[in-house]
């Protein structure tokens, strides 16, 4: 079933609201007018008791007591009277009635003072009654006066019908002028909706105007420009990493095919074989590091990369790695160095955390010319684990600097197929940092070397234990 749109649920629940708050006033309202209609007829019956039991007191005798009643009270517009005595034999009636009304208190016994009923007179209809006892110089009477309810009856009905004349006119205002004020209201949204509609993949930096950023509305728009930005860059990174990993790919495909062509262009010395084979290998090495970059990155960005949370004795794992480089370094003309303050532990992966360090390490060999130095520092500062690479490299340009961990980002493209990479090492390197909580950061300048921090959580602080080893070791 199709459900309504917002603008007709809201129009309908604000004539639903309105529909309920005018009955509980019409409701309300009948309820205080019969009061105060009945207040008031029940005042104006006292007072007309009041008149009757003047007359009582002033006269002597029934027959004086009757005639001055019947010239005062007879031809009455409103109101009809019953006078007897304590046999219940009539001594003044008004002109309407022929007989006495007996109430529910008529008795032997006398009734009570000033006594206010509703009853419904046979022939004559509902009539609003009070009694009272009143003593005079000839005797106790019974004294009646009553007014006929029906002109009452008449006016409320008459407001009952208004009000169910006006009420639902009132309901249909109300759906009209909901359907207006609602369509205002949501105006924004439709052109929201259309401006939204409007985005596609080819303007992606199209906007949202914003009216009012305050409003519900503006904020809406707000959040929906804040997601379209992060789809814009999103899909900047995505087409940026596709060309980059096509133009990386291509380089070594094309220089596999060329040396192919070459050999079967004519024969060739085993000694020729032999070194387009070499050539073959190195690009098939190169092309398969790129691939296992290429799915470690997609694994991180999708989050299905395992991460063990293993104690990891760091200091033991950043001697091996550098253990593991010093070949690299010696070849390079590059001293590498390693100085440990603390043995400390981590929870981690030990195979991430040792690419880390690897990809830091290599980086900083590649960079830094011959008779250059790169130390590897681990300290302890705060509970966390601090590690320092430093080397006194040809640095990293202020404009390089905050581009240095996107992907195949080269702060130096002329080495980049001398032995620079593609471009990968640091956003892996990031990327696990990241995935153990840590953070890694960059400083540098042209000239003077770079220095690269990573810090990370510890798991234990062993600075007790450090008397097995050497306040500093260097390797």
């Amino acid at each position: 079933m199709r459900q309504l749109s917002i603008r007709w649920r809201l129009t309908l629940w604000y004539a639903f609201a309105l529909a309920l708050m005018l009955c509980v006033f019409s409701l309300v309202l009948f309820l205080l007018v019969w009061q105060q209609v009945l207040a008031r007829t029940d005042t104006g019956l006292r007072e007309e008791l009041q008149e009757i039991g003047l007359e009582v007191e002033l006269a002597d005798s029934v027959t004086v007591f009757a005639a001055q009643a019947s010239a005062r009270f007879s031809q009455h517009e409103f109101y009809e009277f019953i006078v007897t005595d304590e046999t219940s034999r009539i001594i003044f009636n008004s002109t309407g009635l022929k007989e006495p009304v007996v109430t529910s208190s008529r008795s032997t016994t006398k009734m009570p003072e000033e006594k206010l009923e509703t009853r419904e007179l046979k022939g004559l209809g509902p009539y609003r009654i009070a009694s009272t006892t009143m003593s005079g110089s000839f005797g106790t009477l019974n004294v009646q006066v009553m007014t006929s309810l029906i002109p009452l009856y008449n006016d409320l009905h008459t407001l009952q019908w208004a009000v169910a004349f006006l009420l639902p006119v009132a309901v249909l205002l109300a759906i009209a002028s909901g359907q207006f004020l609602a369509g205002r209201a949501l105006r924004q949204v439709q052109q929201i909706v259309d401006a939204t509609n409007a985005i596609n993949i080819t303007c992606l930096d199209h906007r949202i105007q914003v009216a009012n950023p305050d409003d519900e509305i503006g904020k809406l728009a707000v959040a929906l420009n804040s997601l379209i930005n992060r789809l814009e860059r999103a899909v900047y990174e995505i087409r940026r990493f596709t060309a980059d990993a096509s133009h990386e790919i291509r380089t070594p495909i094309a220089a596999l095919r060329l040396e192919a062509e070459s050999v079967l262009r004519s024969p060739r010395t085993p000694e020729e074989y032999a070194q387009t084979l070499a050539v073959v290998v190195e690009e098939t090495t190169r092309l398969g590091k790129l691939a296992d970059q290429l799915l470690n990155l997609s694994r991180h960005d999708a989050g299905i990369v395992p991460c063990n949370h293993d104690p990891v004795q760091l200091d033991a794992l950043l001697r091996d790695v550098v253990d593991q480089l010093q070949p690299f370094a010696n070849g390079c003309g590059v001293a590498l160095n390693c100085e440990i303050e603390t043995v400390c532990e981590v929870l981690g992966d030990d195979i991430s955390l040792s690419q880390v360090f690897f990809n830091i390490l290599d980086n900083a060999i590649k960079y830094t010319p011959r008779d250059g130095e790169v130390t590897a520092r681990l300290s302890v500062s705060d509970h966390t684990a601090v590690i320092e690479i430093q080397d006194s490299g040809i640095g990293i340009s202020a404009d390089d600097l905050p581009h240095l961990f996107d992907r195949f980002y080269q702060a130096d493209p002329s080495r980049q197929y001398s032995g620079g990479g593609a471009g990968l090492g640091l956003s892996i390197a990031r990327a696990a940092v990241l995935m153990h909580e840590g953070t890694i950061d960059i400083q540098s300048q042209l000239e003077q070397g770079t220095m690269v921090t990573v810090r990370l959580q510890l798991y234990t602080n062993t600075d007790d234990s450090s008397s097995r080893s050497a306040d500093r070791i260097t390797v």
